[in-house]
């Protein structure tokens, strides 16, 4: 059932990267590449298998420091980006990086586990990443902008309750 809901989860996040790559009045280039890194670390969790997911975690957390240091408001010649979809995105990138831990995890055949049990904390960061996500689309007037943080909040809901 959780593989179900992952594959569910590729759907709306392939719909917000057509989102940002539709975008004309803004190239994002760095939004864009962001977003289609998740795409490929969802699609390899969900189907292929290639790449172990505490990779695609470093991979994706290394992508969100990125587009935060490359998006910082003292560039001159920067597009420009409002500041809230630039920490969406990086939010949304370090959201879906702790979830790939969660898709790619082995428990043991007895149930046995150590450790804290982070369904519980995921949970909660899923569900204040999708609290934020409504509150900044109320703020946006394009309507592609408001679709990517419909469309990231969506994906994540998915891959939290597939996680669970």
């Amino acid at each position: 059932m959780s593989e179900i809901l992952h594959l569910w989860a590729v759907a709306p996040a392939a719909i917000g990267t057509c989102c940002l790559a539709a975008d004309r009045a803004r190239v994002r280039p760095p939004e864009v590449v962001a977003s289609v890194l998740i795409l490929l670390a969802m699609l390899d969790a969900g189907l292929w298998g290639l790449v172990a997911p505490v990779y695609w975690t470093a991979l994706l957390l290394v992508a969100a420091v990125s587009l935060a240091f490359w998006r910082r408001p003292r560039q001159r010649r920067a597009v420009p980006v409002p500041a809230v979809m630039t920490l969406h995105t990086a939010l949304g990138l370090v959201a879906m990086a702790t979830l790939s831990l969660t898709m790619g995890a082995h428990w043991s055949p007895s149930g046995h586990a150590h450790g804290v049990a982070l369904a519980p904390v995921l949970a909660g960061g899923a569900l204040g990443y999708v609290a934020a996500s409504v509150a900044v689309m109320r703020r946006m007037p394009a309507r592609l902008d408001r679709a990517q943080i419909t469309a990231m909040a969506a994906s994540v809901v998915l891959m939290a309750i597939a996680g669970l």
